[in-house]
């Protein structure tokens, strides 16, 4: 059965890597004793798999995670198993079914942000994103590309030196980059994610 697991990866686990954070979640089904079906091959691999990687250092809440678990356990044990078996910083708030076609990416295209700063850092954030054009250049295969990264944004909203910001399948470091932010002063928090209607 293919079950979707949501999860915050918080506190001094917002320092773990991408890969080290699927180290981390394959080996806890192994301590739990939860069987994960595995790919096939030399090198069979649980069958997990993820949303877009979330930023060494940026706080993570509602992350998915799906996998395709062969126990006849509950979602209520498999809960339990897992808050019971992790360290402070990852917890695991809901699961739930899904058909086995269904994938993160094709579900949900939107990625919700919360990003901290300094009233000149916000202040230099919001005028970018309220641009009617926010130019990309980038070098790929020897070939310069531009893009528009207003079209990747979503929702926008400013409280005191909050931003809360929708974005389509982009990373923010882009933005902060374009103006001129060094990403080390803000404090970016995802929040989750959502279907684009």
């Amino acid at each position: 059965m293919k079950k979707r697991i949501v999860f915050d990866r918080v506190g001094d686990m917002k320092y773990i890597s991408h890969l080290d954070t699927i180290r981390f979640l394959e080996r806890l089904f192994k301590k739990t004793g939860i069987i994960i079906k595995h790919s096939e091959g030399f090198t069979p691999r649980p069958k997990l798999s993820f949303g877009n990687p979330v930023s060494l250092g940026d706080e993570a809440y509602n992350e998915l995670m799906d996998a395709e678990i062969i126990s006849e356990l509950s979602n209520e044990e498999i809960l339990e198993l897992l808050n019971s078996n992790s360290p402070e910083g990852f917890k695991f708030h809901e699961i739930y079914d899904v058909p086995k076609k269904s994938g993160i990416a094709n579900d949900f295209d939107i990625l919700i942000y919360e990003i901290e700063g300094s009233t000149a850092d916000i202040d230099t954030l919001e005028n970018l994103l309220n641009s009617d054009e926010i130019i990309e250049v980038r070098e790929k295969r020897g070939k310069t590309q531009e893009r528009n990264l207003k079209e990747k944004i979503g929702d926008l909203k400013r409280i005191g030196n909050k931003i809360f910001l929708e974005l389509y399948n982009i990373s923010p470091k882009g933005l902060f980059a374009l103006a001129e932010i060094d990403s080390k002063d803000l404090k970016v928090t995802r929040m989750g994610y959502k279907k684009s209607k």
